[in-house]
């Protein structure tokens, strides 16, 4: 069962007054009952009442019913002997008190139709049950009856207990929410009707019931609730009711850690804090709400006779009695849909945005918010009389319940519409208000919101207070989130001249562009350089300005690196640029690696070094073509900083860094020491070298400095280094020395180009010693002998006397005396070389008697292989006339045959068929040519034959050419003959080479092996 819902807030605003509170009329309201006449009062009790959804209207169209009254089907009617009198439930264990003594005990799911489900209890007969109170767990009941006796039930047994430690009737319990349980209640307390307070705990028997406080003058305890602010500290409310003059009171109690030591703190009238509201009322109910279960209470509503005080609960560390209450407002009644005149409900109950009002006709829902009623449900006659209202604090339900029926009332997603009634107030009177009050008032409303659009609605809203009150970096953080248009922003904040602001949204929204949103981000990220720019620009030379100036240029430098993939290069340059900003427009280059415009700006203001140094500090392959490119210019002023730095960029390429260095070597600045020039130079290149640079340019180039340098030896010691693999030009070489006049490294470049003739007779302009070692190098004897002969030559030459010559002589170990003789002028005296002479001589016949020895032994050699000859010329075999030819099969001497030392014989056709299979192409070519014309020679016509033998026995003068012809003709086929047996019978075929050479292959050839199985085949 529902009513109508909130209606649109500005028709609430327009249809009241600033101060008053209008409750709706009886015609927003439709009865579910309207149906029934007035007269159904005496109908039969067990009809079931027939609900049905009121009409609705207001915010949210067609939306399910926010509250709506559902019958239980528990008719406690129908049981004979049981009244309800009270009603409690906890866990969705309900606990409901008779005027005959006894109660009902069952879940809420219990129905008429399982009658076993439902626990009935007697506790005194026909003493009525006055107050009945379950824990939120379920599992602990406390009752109190008529005649003031006070009874404990556990869930475990159906035997109550009674408590005798108790004065007065039980008026109130505080359960302990967050630790109770089945087992046990924890520390708990009562209030009663005399005005005493008890801690109590009960763990299916009476554990402890001690009296903690008392205030009698008060009359009875009517509402009492305690929290655990932390492990120390315990939060009690606790009110009592006003009648005649004495007013309803509220008090607070904060301490701990027990009730023994929080209320003796307050034993003392001057401690205690109380809330007083005039006003008559039977009992102020207090009524507590927890979002969720073991939580600590959100909200309160106190029942008084001006109306329903009601606040939120604010728990924190540094909790006290002062700011624990917060947003604490009174709820006036409103005025009844009937002509009836009023009274204050008889109970109530807080959610958490609502107040539920029970009337012993009605029920009303008001709105804490505005006071507004949502609901108003006039109860129908067979609901009988009212009893009260009961909250289930674990399920967060709510039941009404009279003498005949049990109603729940369902909350369904009661802070629909929260948001918008927070939103309303917080823009109300923005002016006014002060900046916490304002952000709190929105701060509410935004956490109300249930969805996106909700929560855009109030950033837009409380951009546009911020906005209206000047405060517009506040407003440009809640634009970002809002769903105002970005143009729209933006205008409002360039025609305020807000730049500040607008450069905090812009800030925020591109913070919240997505990735693929690249020319939103690009756009917003210009404008922002423009601002940053800007500011710059506004900034004085004051001291003050000074550190913002350092902020701010942090700031942007932060920005440019946090932002550098969403800024356009070209764009960003130019902004720079265009402000003068030298300094930025060189950190931006760096950081996008943009850095030839980095090298550049340093070369221009003559910061070689600081040049050198962003090459150094950048990778190599993309700095490698500014090397190359501004090397030239940089070479001239740090030479050696540069080269230091070319060392450790391992991938360049030496070849492109020659013309740097060739600048540099040619530089004519005076003031410049060319041999340190020429030094750094030449020690690159050989750390180049030395890295295993193969590159002749290289090479050549390093030939071409060290010929300059005026120290010879750093050129021949790199050219004796180099003579294993030199990979220079010998050639460009020796032009550069002979240029130079490096003589020395002339003979050594000619020794390299194996020029040994060359490289003596230069050395010999410049050291024999040089000379010797030059001669020494060849392998050629002949040469040797001949390079050495110069060097003699040259000594004579030279005017050395003999001795000397004597000493070129025995140094060569090649030089005859008769070599050097020539040399000599022709009337010099021999005596001196004398015996050197006579040893040539003698060398001479030792020479001469080897000779003849060696020609004896080749004689004596020669006769032998002489008579080796005769004898294999008279070799012979014996065959024997039943021996077969080896290949055949066939007798030997049936055809032209062969026969081997080994002793295999083989008929010469077969032995040349077999042995062509293991020929060469070229060697079966020859055999071929060698069978035919053999063939040839052998057949002659009859005729001629016979006329060529009778011409031999014919004194014709012919006979004699005839017979010459018969010899040249059989001489030829022994010469064929020779070739051809030299080819086929050089070996025997099974004892020979040709053999092991055929190993590889099968006994059976494949034509073998088919013809074989065709003779087989059956």
């Amino acid at each position: 069962m529902s009513s109508d819902l909130f209606a649109d807030w500005h028709e609430e605003q327009s249809g009241r007054d600033n101060s008053t509170r209008v409750a709706a009329t009886r015609a927003d309201y439709t009865s579910p009952y309207m149906n029934v006449a007035a007269a159904a009062a005496s109908s039969d009790d067990d009809e079931p009442i027939r609900l049905q959804a009121p009409a609705r209207a207001g915010l949210g169209g067609k939306q399910s019913t926010m509250f709506e009254l559902r019958e239980h089907g528990l008719k406690v009617s129908r049981r004979k002997g049981f009244t309800p009198r009270c009603f409690s439930i906890g866990n969705n264990v309900m606990a409901i008190g008779s005027a005959e003594g006894s109660i009902l005990r069952c879940t809420a799911d219990a129905t008429d139709a399982t009658p076993n489900a439902v626990e009935e209890i007697t506790i005194e007969p026909k003493v009525a049950v006055i107050s009945i109170y379950i824990d939120p767990s379920g599992g602990h009941v406390l009752i109190s009856l008529e005649n003031g006796t006070n009874w404990y039930l556990h869930s475990s047994t159906n035997r109550p207990r009674k408590l005798t430690k108790a004065q007065g009737r039980f008026t109130c319990v505080a359960w302990d929410r967050q630790l109770g349980s089945p087992a046990t209640t924890e520390s708990i307390l009562i209030g009663t009707d005399v005005g005493y307070i008890y801690e109590a705990e009960f763990d299916g028997k009476e554990k402890k019931f001690n009296r903690v406080y008392a205030i009698t003058q008060q009359g009875a305890i009517a509402g009492l609730e305690f929290e655990h602010v932390n492990q120390t500290q315990l939060y009690v409310i606790m009110t009592t009711s006003g009648s005649g003059r004495r007013p309803t009171r509220m008090y607070q109690f904060l301490g701990g850690p027990t009730f023994e030591s929080l209320f003796g703190a307050y034993m003392s009238t001057d401690a205690l804090r109380f809330n007083e509201i005039m006003g008559d009322i039977n009992t102020a109910q207090l009524s507590v709400f927890a979002k969720h279960e073991r939580e600590r209470a959100k909200c309160f509503a106190i029942l008084t006779g001006e109306g329903v005080y009601h606040g939120d609960l604010h728990f924190s560390a540094r909790s006290s009695i002062d700011n624990i209450w917060t947003n604490v407002d009174m709820l006036t009644f409103p005025p009844s849909s009937s002509d009836k005149p009023m009274s204050p409900p008889l109970a109530i109950a807080t959610t958490e945005y609502h107040v539920v009002l029970l009337y012993s006709k009605y029920v009303q829902v008001l709105c804490k918010l505005n006071g507004l009623v949502v609901l108003e449900e006039v109860f129908d006659a067979r609901v009988g009389s009212i009893n009260g209202i009961a909250y289930d604090p674990t399920l967060n339900t709510l039941w009404i319940h009279s003498e005949r029926r049990i109603l729940q009332v369902l909350v369904t997603n009661e802070d629909r519409h929260i948001w918008s009634l927070y939103l309303a107030k917080a823009t109300h009177d923005v002016f006014t208000k002060s900046t916490d009050d304002l952000e709190r008032d929105f701060a509410r409303a935004l956490a109300a919101c249930n969805d996106v659009i909700q929560r855009q609605k109030v950033w837009t809203a409380q951009a546009d207070a911020c906005f209206d009150r000047e405060e517009f970096d506040r407003a440009a953080a809640l634009y970002a989130k809002s769903s105002r248009s970005f143009e729209e922003v933006a205008l409002r904040f360039m025609e305020v001249q807000a730049t500040d602001a607008l450069h905090a949204f812009l800030l925020t929204k591109l913070g919240q562009t997505s990735s693929d949103d690249k020319t939103q981000a690009t756009v917003l990220c210009s404008w922002l350089v423009e601002l940053y720019l800007d500011k710059f620009n506004g900034l004085s030379v004051a001291e003050k300005d000074i550190d913002m100036h350092a902020n701010l240029l942090f700031e942007f430098k932060q920005f440019l690196q946090d932002h550098k993939q969403h800024l356009d290069p070209s764009t960003t340059f130019n902004l720079i640029a265009s402000h003068g900003r030298a300094d930025e427009l060189v950190f931006y280059a760096s950081l996008i690696e943009d850095y030839e415009k980095v090298v550049t700006y340093h070369i221009h203001r003559g910061e070689y070094g600081a040049a050198i140094e962003l090459l150094k500090g950048a990778p190599t392959q993309k700095v490698e073509e500014l090397y190359y490119k501004y090397s030239p210019e940089l070479i001239v002023h740090k030479p050696k900083e540069l080269f230091e730095v070319w060392k450790a960029a391992e991938t360049l390429d030496p070849s492109r860094l020659i013309p740097s260095i060739v600048r540099h070597v040619h530089q004519k600045d005076e003031h410049v020491n060319r041999r340190s020039v020429l030094e750094l130079a030449i020690d690159f290149l050989k750390f180049v070298i030395k890295q295993g640079n193969r590159d002749e340019t290289i090479h050549n180039y390093i030939v071409f400095l060290l010929a300059k340098h005026p120290d010879e030896r750093l050129l021949i010691n790199f050219l004796s280094k180099s003579s294993g693999s030199q990979l220079f030009d010998p050639a460009f070489a020796l032009r550069l020395c002979a240029q130079h006049e490096k003589n020395r490294a002339c003979i050594y470049i000619y020794s390299a180009m194996g020029l040994y003739q060359e490289a003596v007779e230069k050395a010999l302009q410049v050291d024999v010693q040089i000379a010797k070692e030059m001669a020494n190098m060849p392998d050629d004897a002949d040469l040797k002998k001949t390079l050495w002969t110069l060097i003699a030559k040259h000594t004579i030459d030279a005017g050395g006397d003999i001795k000397e010559a004597m000493g070129i002589l025995n140094e060569s170990e090649m030089l005859q005396i008769e070599d050097i003789l020539p040399f000599f002028p022709d009337f010099v005296v021999i005596n001196d070389f004398k015996k050197e002479i006579c040893e040539s001589l003698q060398v001479y016949n030792d020479r001469i008697e080897q000779l003849k020895a060696e020609m004896r032994e080749y004689t004596e050699s020669a006769e032998l292989i002489r008579a080796d000859m005769q004898q294999l010329r008279k070799r012979s075999a014996n065959i024997y006339g039943n021996q077969r030819c080896d290949l055949t099969g066939d007798n030997i001497l049936s055809k032209e045959f062969y026969l081997f030392p080994c002793g295999h014989a083989f008929h010469a056709a077969a032995l040349r068929q077999e042995m062509t299979k293991h020929l060469n192409s070229f060697q079966r070519q020859t055999v071929k040519q060698l069978m035919q014309k053999l063939q040839e020679l052998s057949l002659e016509p009859p005729q001629s034959t016979f006329q060529r033998v009778a011409n031999v026995f014919s004194s014709d003068k012919n006979s004699a050419d005839a017979i010459t012809a018969l010899k040249t003709n059989t001489n030829e086929r022994e010469l064929v003959q020779q070739k051809l047996d030299e080819i086929v019978a050089s070996e025997c075929i099974f004892c020979g080479e040709v053999m092991i050479k055929s190993i590889h292959l099968p006994f059976i050839t494949d034509e073998d092996e088919a013809r074989e199985g065709a003779e087989w085949r059956i």
